[in-house]
């Protein structure tokens, strides 16, 4: 493979996984009853992640899904 050809490909590489990361929050939250989201309401979550992006969509992975019933904490 030529250097030409691997710098067109390489700006695809960076973006399809943002994007893929980006498209599964979306999905994941449109799934997600309001009563189950940890952190912020619906609305909010909403902003952060159309105009947040991929750092929308991370920050729903992390603090805003609802845990898998065996990880969450009691008390």
């Amino acid at each position: 493979m030529s250097t030409a050809s691997l710098n067109a490909l390489l700006p695809w590489l960076a973006l399809i996984p943002c994007v893929a990361i980006w498209a599964y929050s979306l999905v994941d939250f449109s799934q997600t009853d309001e009563r189950d989201m940890r952190t912020f309401n619906r609305d909010t979550w909403l902003v952060l992640l159309v105009l947040g992006s991929v750092v929308g969509g991370l920050a729903w992975l992390i603090a805003g899904r609802p845990q898998p019933p065996g990880l969450r904490r009691h008390g």
